[in-house]
């Protein structure tokens, strides 16, 4: 790459010559040595000129800035003021390449250095970076640590609001202190506040940020500020593929919690043609091998939930499998055969995506205009009631393991129709996802169910049975379908008599 080529001419034009000079004292290679650290950091090369173009002009007689270069030429060393030209010349089709703020995307790792050179401070250090000039300000850049130092920053709402320390000098948290003012200030010259959250020596930026206001402790005299996030989908800002799902998944759980009639009327609103995103993906090089070796292996059937291809693939009309890595590459995982399995789409998204949950089935069985409840089994709930069923081992289907659970533990055979409604509910242990099913049952002459943990019920004295919260929710969506089919009724027979 050119860049290397630029960091490389500056290297060996002045730096390595100056640290293998016997006769240059420390004081002075060690400004060397610092100065090679951020060369070696920069990544673009008009960043590179940006930072050598400190020393287009030789610094007058008298100048403690003066004293590297005048030490330099009395050892006959070529100076950072005599290679600055050269390079301009050198690099001269590409010094205009160099970092802006919309190279930075929201939910991407960043290091210290990459601020620190984009901000032209060089200073790692930092807390709070201005971007531009005094008082235009173009972003202010704000790494958030929450481990270190005395004063930790914290998430109020996680990723959402966000309680940053002022800067403070020697302890006293001023708001005048221009990094304080520049945050105050940003609402009025809508300055874009962009929040990095440090993680050890990774920086990820959160997203764009606005001021939402000040506060002091008088304990201590600290101030801090609140920053609340702006929305990523609303920032014609580039997204990673993680920010953006994240984003949308939020938006989806907001349109959850309202109304029926505030979502229809958003719906009238809303633009139909959406707007255009740019979003940003990084992506392992994968073998090629261990691809085809894993499908192979598969012989065109899930290693997981063990059933054939759902599609044949369009290019090649092989069965469309997708090869998953069980340790994932992004946390250290190995590109091998071993450490992959051929997956079809579902399976595919469950293994990243699905929580990990315990499936529980039961069955609906309503004959006579009864319905069939169980008592629990579990000592600390005998006094609650279920409906049959049980839990669904691995690789079972719901309608196998509710035949199999009510042939084994009720001796009753059933035939299992369609799917009523599920259930989600977290006990604090583990998240249990009831799925039911109206079930029917297979003998042509019904005998009597007798088991002792068993009852039928009058479906409107449903409410009179305390049931297992993780059932709650189906026994009202069943509630509401009897008091909608004793309305049906009703109405049927109001047509009929008339």
């Amino acid at each position: 790459m050119i860049i290397h080529d630029a960091i490389s001419f500056v290297v060996e034009e002045v730096e390595n010559p100056a640290l293998m000079h016997p006769s240059l004292e420390d004081e002075f290679k060690n400004k060397v040595t610092r100065s090679k650290t951020i060369v070696h950091r920069i990544k673009k090369i008009g960043d590179l000129k940006r930072y050598l173009q400190r020393f287009e002009i030789i610094p007058p007689p008298g100048d403690q800035k003066r004293a590297l270069y005048d030490r330099f030429k009395v050892l006959g060393l070529k100076t950072y003021e005599d290679l600055y030209p050269e390079f301009v010349r050198k690099f001269a089709q590409y010094i205009d390449d160099v970092t802006v703020i919309d190279d930075f995307v929201i939910g991407k790792e960043y290091s210290s250095w990459d601020i620190s050179i984009f901000s032209k401070t060089y200073d790692t250090q930092s807390g709070i970076y201005l971007i531009g000039n005094e008082p235009n300000y173009q972003a202010v850049f704000v790494k958030a640590t929450f481990e270190e130092g005395k004063y930790p920053n914290k998430w109020i709402e996680s990723n959402e609001l966000l309680k940053y320390y002022m800067y403070s000098l020697k302890g006293n948290f001023n708001p005048s202190y221009k990094y304080n003012a520049a945050i105050i200030n940003s609402v009025k010259t809508n300055t874009p506040i962009y929040v990095f959250e440090k993680q050890d020596t990774r920086l990820i930026l959160k997203g764009i940020f606005k001021y939402e206001s000040n506060h002091f402790e008088s304990s201590d005299g600290s101030r801090w500020f609140l920053l609340r996030k702006i929305n990523s989908l609303q920032t014609n800002k580039m997204l990673t593929t993680r920010e953006y799902d994240v984003e949308i998944e939020k938006q989806v759980h907001i349109s959850r919690k309202s109304t029926n009639f505030e979502r229809k009327k958003r719906l009238l609103d809303a633009d139909k043609t959406p707007a255009k995103l740019t979003v940003t993906s990084t992506q392992f090089l994968r073998n090629s091998d261990v691809i085809v070796e894993v499908l192979l292996r598969a012989k065109g059937v899930c290693e997981k939930c063990r059933k054939p291809a759902p599609f044949i693939r369009a290019s090649d009309l092989t069965p469309y499998l997708e090869v998953h890595h069980v340790i994932p590459l992004a946390i250290g995982g190995e590109d091998t055969v071993e450490n992959a399995k051929a997956l079809c789409p579902n399976c595919h998204r469950e293994a990243h995506f699905a929580a990990k949950v315990h499936t529980v089935v039961a069955g609906i069985l309503i004959e006579n205009g009864q319905l069939l409840i169980a008592q629990c089994s579990n000592d600390s709930n005998l006094e609650k009631w279920e409906l049959p069923g049980g839990k669904v081992n691995e690789n079972e289907s719901h309608e196998n393991c509710l035949r199999r659970m009510l042939r084994e533990k009720f001796n009753i055979t059933v035939r299992v129709q369609k799917f009523f409604g599920e259930s989600v509910y977290n006990n604090g242990n583990e998240i249990i996802r009831l799925m039911t099913y109206i079930v029917k049952r297979a003998e042509v002459n019904h005998t009597v169910i007798e088991h002792e943990s068993l009852q039928w019920i009058n479906p409107d004295n449903i409410n009179n049975y305390e049931f297992l919260s993780v059932i709650n929710h189906v026994i009202k969506q069943f509630e509401k379908n009897q008091k909608s089919k004793i309305k049906n009724q009703k109405s049927i027979v109001n047509i009929t008599t008339k």
